[in-house]
């Protein structure tokens, strides 16, 4: 703001004194007062162009050099629009006004030298004789004015130049630093695709094993649980129509059986069908030993056991349903392939110490068995493995079969 009022008035300023030197006050009257008069005006108007002169450089320039090359207001307007012109537009428009400002100086110059009575270049000496300016230093002015004005243009353009590049360098970095967010924002949302379409994924696994639960559960319901009906209805008719003792008894125990397998059936349908992660039957406790090995004794295994448990009643459920299936397992497994030979069963746990499990039959007569289905000691092995415990099975050196388990047991903390 202040340049551009500093160069409405320097402008303005050196256009009244053009207009004073071509009519000096002694001569004013008439006709020339009122074109001084006019050209006052004009000047008013070179002045308040310079306002435009950076928003419309190349017609202030022209217009200003026109206006200096018919009347005697000077060049000083277009040598200062003259910058504006060549740091905005191109050579063309700039080589145009530099040769209008040009003549405009040229005019003023010779104006000055040959026309005006008073020349502005003069100086008046003490004996009454005026020295005027050769035209060797009117052309060293004059080339010294456009040089002045075309550098401050070039300068000018220069710095407009930087600027404009600094400016494009910042919108080139805030574009870079957008296309690194889009770029992030893009992974984010494949990740997030990702993460969508593994869930999805994991969903139709899980509707397909749904489903699979779900057959599985009805066949169960429709073969299995149906078949264990039946032997248990065929039991219990046979316990009430059966005169022999060791027959009814045989055939309580036979119903018993069925009874709590239809049981647990029960339970283990009702989890595939909810779709349960873990089996959701109660957990036999370890004190249910007693129960399994009685049951063994009444159908005639003869099982010796020793079980040492400390703190039993702290011992987690999934613990105590893996040794209570170890030793169901075994001893089933011992009176299908070694009918009536001798069971010892050992069952030691303590917290921090862990579960040990030990089922060990003797050797059985050639002959005797009947043959299984090949899952029992996988299954047991998978049991024992899922809790970070170990398992083996195998035939002992004197014929027999022996089934050792470990699990581990944490302590709790108090």
């Amino acid at each position: 703001m202040a340049g551009t009022i500093g160069a409405m008035a320097v402008a303005w300023f050196c256009a009244l004194v053009g207009i004073a030197f071509a009519a000096p006050v002694d001569q004013f009257g008439g006709d020339d007062l009122a074109l001084s008069m006019l050209w006052f005006v004009v000047s008013l108007g070179v002045g308040a162009a310079m306002w435009w002169r950076m928003s419309h450089p190349v017609l202030v320039c022209l217009a200003t050099a026109a206006v200096g090359v018919v009347g005697p207001l000077g060049a000083v307007a277009p040598l200062i629009a003259l910058p504006w012109v060549i740091a905005r537009t191109d050579l063309r428009r700039s080589l145009w006004c530099g040769g209008a400002t040009a003549l405009a100086l040229v005019v003023t110059f010779w104006r000055d030298a040959t026309v005006t009575p008073q020349a502005v270049f003069s100086v008046a000496l003490e004996n009454g004789i005026v020295s005027y300016m050769s035209p060797v230093g009117y052309t060293v002015l004059g080339v010294l004015g456009l040089a002045v004005s075309v550098g401050a243009g070039l300068l000018r353009r220069l710095v407009s130049a930087n600027a404009d590049a600094d400016a494009a360098r910042q919108v080139a970095q805030r574009a870079d630093v957008a296309a690194q967010e889009a770029r992030r924002q893009a992974t984010a949302e494949a990740r997030r695709a990702a993460d969508l379409r593994a869930e999805s994924e994991a969903l139709r696994t899980e509707l397909t094993r749904q489903e699979e639960r779900d057959l599985i559960a009805r066949e169960m319901h429709d073969t299995v649980a149906h078949q264990l009906s039946l032997v248990s209805l065929e039991a219990a008719s046979l316990e009430v129509s059966s005169e022999d003792p060791g027959v009814g008894d045989a055939a309580r125990s036979m119903r018993s059986s069925a009874h709590r397998a239809l049981e647990e059936m029960r339970t283990l349908i009702k989890s595939l069908r909810d779709g349960a992660e873990e089996y959701s039957g109660a957990a036999p406790s370890l004190a249910d030993l007693a129960d399994l090995l009685d049951g063994a004794r009444e159908r005639g295994v003869d099982v010796t056991a020793t079980v040492f448990v400390t703190d039993a009643d702290a011992a987690p459920p999934g613990l105590t349903r893996a040794v209570y299936r170890v030793v169901q397992e075994s001893l089933t497994n011992a009176a299908k392939h070694a009918p009536g030979t001798r069971v010892d069963v050992s069952v030691r746990a303590r917290p921090g110490a862990g579960m040990d499990v030990v089922v060990r039959n003797d050797a059985a007569a050639a002959g005797v068995g009947v043959p299984g289905g090949g899952v029992g000691i996988p299954g047991m092995r998978e049991r024992c493995e899922a809790l970070g415990g170990s398992f083996d099975a195998g035939p002992t050196d004197d014929g027999g079969f022996r089934v050792r388990a470990h699990l581990p047991w944490v302590a709790a903390e108090d």
